[in-house]
């Protein structure tokens, strides 16, 4: 990073000219007494428990760090080491990368001051290069810096190595190469904005990284024979890059000029056999040698910045022994990092050798671990790779699909500028593991391989508001008859069917306009199924994967307009599907943080004040199976916990539907009441009982059908809406809710979040008996924003006025 740092880590020192290696050690002798903070040097003890942490105590520790560093930063935007003014690009550059990437934008005002001065700068050394190229890219800001950062790239291709280290690059004009990896990475960011490489730079690297391998997987100093981990993760990552950039250039193609997909799966071994060393000497404690007489704190947290790099491009949340014992990297790493953390300063200071002393680079690399770390997750793409309790995992790491989908999404208006993908292993995956994912992709050949374990994991998974999306393609001999198979298996009753999605469906504008501006027909075949309150399963017969692998950020010469057109086409029902899917809400990667009632309290719960219970009435009577528990959950926040929040689910004609003097109905579909049961529901109403409903997502069948049932059962009597001065809607009942946010459809018009929602008036409405309100329906969604927030692409409440909506609503049957 600083040039000793990575001169240290990764320097062969063959040919090291003399006064750079003296100056090096006098760096290193005066950085040894900078920057001291009250909390030390880092400390190795034991590993705490993984599963404690939390994202509040992640992201607390990320505003702690942000703070300290711009505490540190100078009146002329710089970040400096007293006395070294030499180092003032590279440690300038990478405190701003390192702001960047824990959320500040270039247009904050701090941001904007350090970039004007770097953009004053002409650096000579690699580092320098490097850093200042990958702080450029983060700044997005293409039309003011794409000058800058082509002349940069030109003079780090210049530097290329000859003879025994070609392909590598050296520190400074004239220094001899080593095999340092800043330059790969700041060319690769580079040209994630669009400047162009020369394919040989790529490959040159890629081969010199290739050719100094370990036997055991692992990388070291060169000459030595021993792997470390810094340097393992540094190499994994560096290869894994530059696959991704030679593989976007190599298009292969049929005769007539369509994508070849078939054929056997390409597997990078070398990135494999990378990260299997790491699963076996996996620590977060120190940087792990094979050299017994390695000093473990050496590099640690350079360890760690290059530990984090790997997780993140190979899509993985754990790396695995040889004895097949997984380790949560993202976890056990923010657990440990943030119990050094200094309480008072929020800084990080490691042991006093490689500048890890010094509390600003130190954070720097703590920070970078932590809030890349925690990158949103777009989607996760399901394989199988060898038995549940395999040994290995031999996770093929170098797809490149899903992970192009989340990289284009990420350059687009409105959506997380850092968004990744994960692998996601059916064979060892538990709800957890599907849970971080918004959305999962499955190749359609392979769902013939769901064991009925996973296929219930995977419809818990889908009822808990998750996604499918599967593609079809050539390794399927029957795309639609394997579709069909596996909505079978998950719904073997047939209450869910896989339709051809009709022109109003929201996926084909929720983003990109996927219709003929002429016809208004679809542009792409797209069937789905819907379970709850939304499409949860989609199909593409269509190999969209492959066109995904081989998008690339630039503009590449020998490709056809057409070519380019379908690539940019199976992009956009991608992100289509994503925006259906997650509606731009991303969870981070450490994961959703729910917490169960104890089993023990079940028996307690019968006893509490109110018992609420959902009417088994239509075909979809638990379309958000999720939402009234809560709503219950929010209830006794505010009321000291007096009501149940395992809501019952009865039949109308169950003697026990007078026990609860609340009833709940919600629903999609039509449906119709036999007379026994109406006149049930009818005598609970007349006895004091109250029913309450919603249309889930405003379903226009379940309306009809709900409004004909108010009918039979009061026929001299018609719903009204109730007005907004009644004290339904007040704080007499609650909360003030003259005024709700409403959320309009998802669509081409509502580019965010924010732009769909307005300020309305609540629409509720009743039937009296003896001036009180015995009905309380909601036409607009309830319950699907209350079950699954603003990811709901059909229009209602937000999820927040759903929740205070609804327990006006609770509240008032109560009061009266």
């Amino acid at each position: 990073m600083l040039e000793r740092n990575a001169f240290s880590e990764t320097a062969s020192g063959n040919g090291m000219k003399m006064h750079d290696r003296h100056s090096a050690v006098r760096f290193l002798h005066v950085l040894i007494v900078c920057w001291t903070v009250a909390a030390g040097f880092f400390t190795f003890t034991p590993m705490l428990q993984a599963e404690n942490i939390t994202r509040a105590q992640v992201l607390s520790s990320i505003e702690k760090a942000k703070h300290f560093l711009l505490k540190q930063q100078q009146p002329d935007g710089t970040w400096q080491l007293t006395g070294h003014p030499e180092q003032t690009v590279v440690l300038t550059s990478f405190t701003l990368h390192t702001l960047l990437q824990a959320g500040m934008t270039a247009d904050n005002a701090e941001i904007q001051n350090g970039l004007q001065w770097l953009r004053k700068q002409d650096p000579v050394k690699t580092h320098e290069i490097s850093l200042l190229l990958e702080t450029l890219a983060a700044a997005r800001d293409t039309d003011l810096d794409l000058p800058l950062m082509k002349r940069l790239t030109k003079k780090l291709e210049a530097g290329k190595s000859q003879g025994t280290n070609d392909g590598a690059w050296s520190f400074g004009a004239d220094d001899v190469p080593n095999y340092a990896h800043f330059a790969a990475l700041g060319l690769y960011e580079a040209a994630q904005r669009g400047v162009p490489v020369q394919t040989a730079t790529w490959q040159r690297a890629r081969d010199h990284w290739l050719s100094r391998q370990n036997r055991d997987g692992g990388w070291g100093s060169q000459g030595s024979g021993f792997s470390r981990g810094g340097i393992t993760a540094a190499g994994i990552a560096y290869l894994v890059t530059t696959e991704n950039l030679l593989r976007s250039q190599r298009f292969n193609m049929h005769a007539d000029g369509s994508p070849r997909c078939c054929g056997e799966a390409f597997k990078d071994e070398a990135i494999a056999a990378g990260c299997r060393w790491l699963g076996n000497h996996f620590t977060v404690t120190h940087n792990p040698s094979t050299d017994a007489n390695s000093d473990g704190s050496v590099g640690y947290l350079y360890y760690l910045y290059c530990l984090e790099r790997v997780g993140r491009l190979t899509g993985r949340r754990y790396f695995t022994s040889q004895s097949g014992k997984q380790f949560d990297w993202y976890r056990e790493g923010a657990k440990y990092l943030i119990a050094h953390q200094n309480p008072i300063t929020g800084a990080w200071v490691g042991a006093p050798a490689l500048l890890e002393d010094c509390p600003i680079l130190a954070t720097d690399y703590a920070l970078h671990f932590l809030s890349r770390g925690l990158t949103p997750i777009l989607a996760g793409k399901l394989k199988w790779n060898g038995a549940p309790d395999a040994a290995h995992d031999s996770i093929d790491y170098t797809p490149q699909d899903v992970w192009n989908l989340a990289r284009y999404t990420s350059r687009l208006p409105d959506w997380p500028q850092q968004l990744t993908w994960q692998s996601v292993n059916m064979n060892r995956a538990d709800a957890d593991d599907l849970n971080q994912c918004p959305l999962l992709i499955l190749d359609v050949a392979d769902a013939d391989r769901f064991t009925p374990e996973q296929i219930t994991l995977l419809k818990t998974y889908l009822q808990d508001g998750g996604c499918l999306f599967a593609l079809g393609g050539c390794q399927s001999a029957s795309p639609d008859a394997a579709m069909q198979q596996l909505i079978s298996k998950l719904y073997p009753a047939e209450e869910v069917k896989l339709r051809k999605l009709e022109r109003t469906h929201p996926v084909y504008r929720s983003e990109f306009r996927l219709l003929d501006l002429k016809t208004g027909d679809p542009l792409v075949e797209l069937w789905g199924a819907e379970t709850g309150c939304r499409t949860s399963i989609l199909f593409s017969p269509d190999d969209l994967g492959c066109l995904w692998d081989q998008w690339s950020p630039l503009t590449l010469p020998d490709r056809s307009p057409e070519r380019e057109a379908s690539i940019t086409r199976a992009l956009h029902v991608g992100v289509n599907v994503a925006a259906l899917a997650a509606g731009r809400v991303l969870i981070k990667e450490l994961g959703p943080e729910t917490s169960a009632e104890p089993a023990s309290t079940e028996e307690r719960i019968e006893h509490r004040l109110l018992n609420i219970a959902k009417i088994r009435a239509s075909t979809e009577w638990d379309a958000a199976p999720h939402a009234l528990r809560k709503l219950l959950h929010a209830m006794n926040q505010v009321s000291g916990g007096q009501f149940a929040t395992n809501p019952s689910n009865v039949l109308l004609s169950d003697p026990r539907l007078f026990k609860h003097p609340l009833l709940y109905l919600h629903g999609r579909t039509g449906f119709v009441l036999s007379p026994e049961d109406q006149r049930a529901l009818k005598k609970h109403l007349l006895q004091g009982g109250v029913l309450f409903a919603d249309a889930c997502c405003g379903a226009d069948e379940f309306d009809g059908s709900f409004r004909r049932l108010t009918e039979q059962l009061f026929p001299t009597q018609k719903l009204e809406r109730i007005p907004v001065e009644h004290e339904l809607f007040s704080t007499k009942t609650g909360y003030d809710l003259r005024q709700v946010h409403f959320r309009k459809p998802l669509d081409l018009q509502t580019r965010s979040t924010e732009e769909r929602v307005q300020l309305t008036a609540p629409v509720v409405e009743g039937i009296k008996v003896d001036d009180r309100y015995v009905i309380l329906y909601s036409p607009h969604d309830l319950s699907c924003a209350i079950e699954h927030g603003d990811k709901i692409t059909c229009a209602g409440y937000t999820q927040a006025d759903a929740i205070r909506l609804g327990l006006n609503i609770v509240w008032y049957s109560l009061l009266h």
